[in-house]
């Protein structure tokens, strides 16, 4: 949920000698996948004050003023020696530029390919930088001695952890961190966050969970006390457990029977975040995501790549009429492969005309390739409705592929066990929920009432489902229960495949409840909720939500209910 409060930015001392410097923003910053919850994000920087110093992950340019301003009640820049960089990205540069001004003789510390985007950046200035590239050490004095991890993975190809011998704190950046705001600055109760972290994990570190693993690893060579991430809570209590998750859901991601191969390059930073849309769309549908940066990957990962892969999805950006140089290789790889077997599908952002996109199609469909979509272009930067969409067209992807595989499997009878648990039985409803300009409904034959005081209820929402990512703690959706024998038609209608995008109510009488979702006009009677809970299940998200507000239309209807043969499908 947003929250009206200011953004502001907390000091606090966090260990010896060691403060970190957090800028808050109680709502979303920007819509991207991974802000979806709305929980707002925190910015953390550190400052290790020793013999000399050095400043750890600045923040973007939405925070340069709160944060330059709170540095400076803390610390006199002059003193300052060196700004350390956990990955390179353009909304930093105008913080960095800023604390250049202020103390032009500090010097830069960061992985190789952070360097070369340096200089770009900075073309006209001399800046001085200092290039970690694994085995080199920096001594800052009084014990903080620092070593550095980099920690390449597509999104982030200049990745880089520094660990602090003194403390024992592994500064991560972008793993181990969570989109949410709070008072809290440490996990003393990690349960609290445990779904942000994972709904992050998802969203951001999914797509790469090779690179994950080979991070994990170069992490257990050193004895940690803590991780200092780039966003959400520092991770102290909870470490343990979360180190052990991200394993858990990498080697997990990796080891999915279907997987796709998701290749792209990114001018401008849109094209990426489309990538990281269908990425998450992907990993709902349950296929495993291997995501290329074609801008850094060699030829011959390109091709093992697609090798390996059931499908792919190649993504451009469109500058000066033309796909970047990295496309037309990737392009290249692929059509020298030549396995016309595979499902194909291609996206982009566009600023004028999108012949790049034109390019692409037709060089594949030439070549005889299946489209798993029709081609997915998105002028300039992606909005809310067009995220939502590009996760649609992720996960409706994945269920191609899927069904593909289970024509070709021999199918099974429902043993007696599977034919028990489908005689559950449950009433039939149509839950729908909005999120800003997003709405969508699905049918819901999993519900049941879990509590009297306050009064709430449970609803099962398989993973790969358009509404599962509208459905987190503070969100609210509606129940449309439907009536014994004029259910059908309903049912039938929302049982049915959606396009990405889909209206799922075009062709019914609704009306809009007091919070906002959409109810069908027809039903016996809708319940207004409030999400409270998600607890994982499987390939389910059990739901539990609190209702705020309902009403009883026809009082003498009977309620539909759902009866199944077997407990292996709806």
């Amino acid at each position: 949920m947003s929250n009206s409060k200011p953004r502001d930015v907390q000091v606090l001392p966090i260990a010896t000698d060691t403060k970190i410097i957090r800028a808050r923003s109680w709502s979303r910053l920007r819509f991207e996948v991974e802000y979806a919850r709305e929980r707002g994000t925190t910015s953390n920087c550190y400052l290790i004050e020793a013999s000399q110093s050095a400043i750890i992950d600045p923040p973007a340019e939405t925070f340069t003023e709160n944060y330059l301003a709170a540095l400076q009640q803390t610390f006199d820049l002059k003193n300052l020696d060196y700004v350390i960089l956990g990955h390179f990205s353009p909304n930093r540069v105008p913080t960095l530029k800023a604390i250049l001004e202020l103390a032009p003789q500090v010097t830069i510390v960061c992985s190789l390919p952070g360097a070369a985007n340096l200089r770009c950046a900075f073309p006209d200035n001399t800046l001085q930088i200092l290039v970690m590239r694994g085995k080199e050490t920096l001594d800052l004095g009084k014990g903080h001695i620092l070593n550095f991890l980099p920690i390449p993975s597509p999104r982030w190809p200049e990745g880089l952890c520094t660990y602090d011998q003194q403390t024992q704190i592994l500064y991560t950046d972008k793993l181990f961190g969570a989109h949410v705001c709070s008072d809290e600055v440490f996990d003393e109760n990690p349960e609290l966050f445990k779904e942000d972290r994972r709904y992050y994990y998802t969203c951001l570190i999914a797509p790469q969970a090779q690179h994950v693993q080979a991070a994990l690893e170069k992490i257990s060579d050193f004895p940690v006390r803590m991780y200092a991430p780039g966003h959400g809570l520092l991770v102290r209590t909870g470490l343990m457990e979360l180190t052990k998750a991200y394993a858990e859901w990498s080697n997990a991601q990796k080891n999915r029977d279907i997987s796709v191969a998701l290749l792209y390059a990114s001018a401008y930073g849109n094209t990426a975040i489309l990538a990281q849309a269908i990425a998450l769309g992907l990993t709902k549908g349950g296929v495993a995501v291997q995501s290329i940066n074609c801008e850094i990957a060699t030829p011959d990962e390109i091709r093992a790549a697609i090798k390996q892969s059931d499908g792919f999805i190649i993504g451009s950006p469109t500058i000066g009429g033309h796909a970047p140089t990295p496309i037309h290789t990737a392009l290249g790889i692929v059509l020298a492969v030549g396995d016309s077997s595979k499902l194909a599908g291609v996206f982009g952002s566009y600023g004028w005309s999108g012949e790049a996109f034109d390019l692409i199609e037709g060089k594949l469909r030439d070549a005889g390739y299946r489209f798993g979509f029709d081609t997915l272009k998105v002028k300039f930067k992606p909005d809310d409705v067009a995220l939502k969409f590009c996760e649609e067209v992720g996960t409706d992807f994945a269920q191609v592929l899927k069904k593909a595989r289970k024509v070709r499997l021999p199918q099974q009878a429902a043993s007696s066990m599977e034919q028990a648990v489908g005689r559950i039985v449950g009433s039939v409803c149509v839950v729908s929920a909005k999120q800003g300009h997003v709405s969508t409904g699905m049918l819901g034959s999993w519900v049941s009432q879990a509590t009297f005081n306050p009064p709430g209820l449970t609803v099962a929402i398989a993973k790969d489902r358009a509404i599962e990512s509208l459905m987190y703690p503070g969100s609210k959706f509606a129940l449309s229960i439907l009536e014994e024998g004029n259910h059908l038609e309903y049912t039938k209608h929302f049982r049915k495949t959606f396009a990405p995008g889909e209206d799922r109510f075009v062709n019914f009488s609704t009306t809009v409840a007091d919070n906002g979702c959409t109810v069908l006009a027809d039903a016996i009677a809708y319940v207004e909720c409030s999400v409270n809970q998600c607890m994982e299940c499987g390939d389910h998200w059990v739901v539990y939500g609190t209702v705020n507000n309902g009403k009883l239309i026809k009082p003498d209807a009977v309620t539909a209910i759902n009866h199944r043969k077997t407990g292996t499908h709806y």
